[in-house]
């Protein structure tokens, strides 16, 4: 145990090397975040303002307004309206149908217009992260393979790879929605299995990211899924082993950074000052905070060197063939890397 500990160790001093020798990969996730935000904002201000200014004959500022609204993007069996019969065969006015008791014009019911337009924003949504992270990804591998790291070049790997982008992106998608759907009307047992198929989904899609940059574009999904499953099929991880690594790792540079915070209080305490203890705890969260960044950009580099090891026997260095190994265990009567 206290030998796989140091090997975990090893592996998340050689991930946080490569993150801090190529800090540009720490700007990454921030430029990422900052676009798909803002991508997000621009298409829901495009789509929600028309919903919400949708005529219903009252103002934005009374609750009938967003009532209105509410049935007609979200109509309900019990909210939906009857149909009254035309008095002698007259046909009513569109006034009368967009009228309700009092006096006002409402909303007209029908379509789930407002389902459908979530749905939307959660594929966009998809389909942006894998954009992004497809750029992050070419870019961490470059900076295993020794070269720079650039920010355009990543965003034009990603561009080069949009068919197998959104074929990808419509599958996850689709397995998340049904997982989601699912789990939400079962009782708990059936919650428990259904988090576990989205365990197992999770884990035989752990590669799919490196899949979509080291092939040539692919609009099946499938075969991203089955090349990500394949490779843990032929290898099989005390892979675990890293991953326990950065937690361990946290963990030792948590505890560790009491000592200092403790001093700091103590010495508050000594000279009975508040601020003091204050500005200590205030620098501790936010030192805290900045580490859990560099353990979270550290853990992508770690799953990229291992793909590559996986699947071109390279061992990017820092790392060493002896690391990598317990890693990744190769199974009995497997082909040789």
């Amino acid at each position: 145990m206290i030998t796989k500990f140091k090997q975990s160790w090893q592996l998340f001093k050689a991930s946080i090397t490569v993150t801090l020798r190529h800090r540009k990969l720490l700007w990454f996730p921030v430029l990422t975040t900052f676009l798909t935000a803002f991508i997000a904002l621009f298409f829901l201000s495009a789509v929600a303002l028309p919903m919400v200014l949708h005529p219903t004959g009252y103002h934005l500022n009374q609750e009938q307004h967003w009532v209105a609204l509410k049935d007609y993007y979200f109509p309900t069996p019990a909210t939906q309206p009857e149909s009254p019969a035309p008095a002698s065969g007259a046909s009513q006015p569109l006034s009368t149908l967009l009228t309700g008791q009092s006096g006002h014009a409402t909303a007209a019911r029908g379509f789930p217009w407002g389902s459908l337009v979530l749905l939307v924003v959660y594929f966009v949504s998809m389909f942006l992260a894998t954009f992004f992270n497809v750029a992050f990804y070419s870019e961490i591998i470059a900076a295993l393979d020794g070269r720079g790291v650039s920010f355009r070049r990543g965003l034009q790997t990603a561009r080069s790879r949009l068919p197998s982008i959104f074929a990808w992106s419509l599958l996850a998608g689709v397995v998340g929605w049904l997982i989601r759907a699912i789990e939400q009307r079962l009782p708990l047992a059936g919650r428990i299995v259904t988090g576990l198929i989205g365990m197992a989904w999770s884990i035989a899609a752990v590669f799919a990211i490196p899949v979509i940059i080291q092939q040539q574009p692919m609009r099946n999904p499938i075969r991203i899924l089955q090349q990500s499953a394949a490779m843990l099929k032929r290898t099989w991880g005390e892979g675990l082993i890293g991953y326990l690594g950065f937690s361990a790792g946290s963990m030792v540079i948590f505890m560790g950074s009491l000592v200092p915070l403790l001093l700091a209080g103590a010495v508050a305490l000594l000279f009975k000052s508040v601020w003091l203890i204050i500005i200590a705890g205030v620098i501790w969260v936010l030192a805290l905070l900045f580490m859990a960044y560099v353990s979270g950009v550290a853990g992508h580099v770690y799953r990229c060197a291992l793909f590559k090891y996986a699947t071109e026997g390279v061992v990017p260095e820092p790392y060493d063939q002896e690391l990598l190994d317990m890693a990744w265990k190769v199974k009995k009567g497997s082909e040789a890397r």
